[in-house]
């Protein structure tokens, strides 16, 4: 009997792989921490786990389907758990100097052991690789290290360690041996150090080992692999906030980064909104949205065909100024952005400029109720003309704490037909 492209197409479906693949990172880790508890609550689930350097760890901890234990792990994680006589490396003078007692030790271990003595890290590793757990596992794994002093390529995969068993954690280790910190690794008659010295981000690996999708959980904002970047079958997770440095494991900064992964991860999958700020939805929260987002762009349009530029630009045609919507997508880093993604764009801009931080969840129901609350108090503000209006509206943000944009600047005029536009639909839209 002849097979239907139907009947092929259904066998080829349930043989289809997906991988989830780590960068590296240090400490930023922590990360992927978050996103792997967002992914487990989503119900993801992958064949094939790959990472590099700490990826390659956190790659771990998903094959062995300890997510809880990942997650108790960066939670409770202190620098003396990596490094005897380690420091919490910020990017800060004031932290190095409060640190001092404990730099110069640091430093002579560094100088002595040709990199700090990572003892702590090693038995930490082989307190959470469970080979049992690992090798019988149907998940597949790879990892990238380097070869010292060649500084050749060398993956790793699952089957490659199985005859090291309990000791398989090793090639963790020498997969994060970010050397000169770390010294390197020495396994067997070879040498090995950080495979971020050639692959950040081994999402080959995993195809290598036949997946045939990705979800990619970066720990850089700007994106590590540019050839992936417009893969349809790649989901591309980075941070929405820099995660700082690679050598601090303080208590704030590993939370910080443990959180942020869990909500850019649920935003990624449509179940949170915004980009630096994380918007959770309410109740009629979709409606208020399409409603929102439909009457901003027909104000926005509307808006910016009757301003007249020239007051604020000289000597240049009208055709080659950047529009308003061009700066938020600019802004979002989305070259044809939905009319949903400009309206949060916009919002994000409006409460950035007043002040409102960005560290806290807002329910968007909550959140736009109460600013139309707040701009309803502009009354009239839907008769103004554009100089009163940006007046109103310049006014509104000193009021709460923010710096107004400059008047007649070409970008902050743009802004300002953003600002007040966003208010006017604010003022119109039906209470929820």
């Amino acid at each position: 009997m002849d097979t239907t492209i139907n009947d092929r197409l259904k066998v080829e479906k349930e043989e289809k792989k997906s991988a989830v693949v780590f960068a590296g990172g240090g400490s930023k880790g922590a990360y992927q921490a978050g996103a792997m508890k967002a992914l487990d609550e989503l119900g993801e689930r992958f064949e094939i786990a790959a990472g590099t350097s700490i990826g390659s760890i956190n790659a771990a901890f998903y094959v062995q389907g300890d997510f809880d234990a990942a997650y108790e792990m960066w939670n409770t994680l202190t620098v003396d758990d990596i490094m005897t006589n380690g420091v919490n490396l910020d990017r800060s003078l004031e932290s190095v100097i409060s640190q001092r007692e404990q730099l110069l030790p640091f430093v002579k271990t560094m100088v002595n052991k040709r990199g700090a003595d990572v003892r702590p890290f090693h038995e930490k590793l082989k307190q959470f690789f469970n080979a049992e757990k690992f090798f019988s596992s149907p998940v597949d794994f790879a990892l990238v290290t380097v070869r010292y002093p060649s500084f050749t390529p060398v993956e790793i995969h699952k089957k490659d360690m199985v005859r090291f068993g309990d000791d398989a954690w090793q090639w963790l280790a020498a997969s994060g041996a970010c050397f000169p910190v770390f010294p390197v690794m020495h396994i067997e008659d070879g040498d090995y150090v950080d495979g971020g010295y050639f692959d950040n981000i081994p999402v080959a690996p995993a195809f290598r080992l036949g997946a045939t999708d990705a979800v990619v959980i970066d720990l850089k904002t700007e994106k590590n692999h540019a050839g992936y970047l417009h893969h349809p079958r790649i989901k591309y997770i980075k941070p929405s906030r820099d995660l700082g440095a690679f050598l601090n494991f303080g208590k704030e900064a590993l939370r910080f980064s443990i959180k942020l992964g869990y909500d850019d991860t649920m935003k990624a999958y449509g179940k949170y909104y915004g980009r630096e700020y994380t918007f959770l939805p309410g109740p009629h929260a979709e409606q208020a949205l399409e409603w929102l987002s439909d009457k901003f762009m027909d104000i926005l349009t509307e808006a910016e065909a009757r301003f007249d530029f020239s007051g604020s630009v000289r000597f240049q045609r009208v055709n080659n100024l950047e529009g308003c919507t061009t700066l938020l997508a600019s802004s979002l880093g989305v070259y044809r952005p939905t009319e949903r993604e400009l309206l949060l764009e916009a919002l994000e801009c409006f409460l950035r400029v007043c002040g409102y931080t960005n560290d806290v969840d807002y329910n968007l129901t909550e959140l736009t109720s109460m600013l139309k609350s707040e701009v309803d108090r502009l009354y009239p503000m839907l008769e103004y003309d554009f100089a009163t209006a940006f007046d109103t509206v310049c006014g509104f943000i000193t009021a709460h704490g923010g710096k107004a944009p400059e008047r007649k600047k070409q970008e902050d005029d743009r802004m300002l037909l953003i600002y007040t536009s966003l208010i006017r639909a604010l003022q119109q839209m039906p209470l929820i």
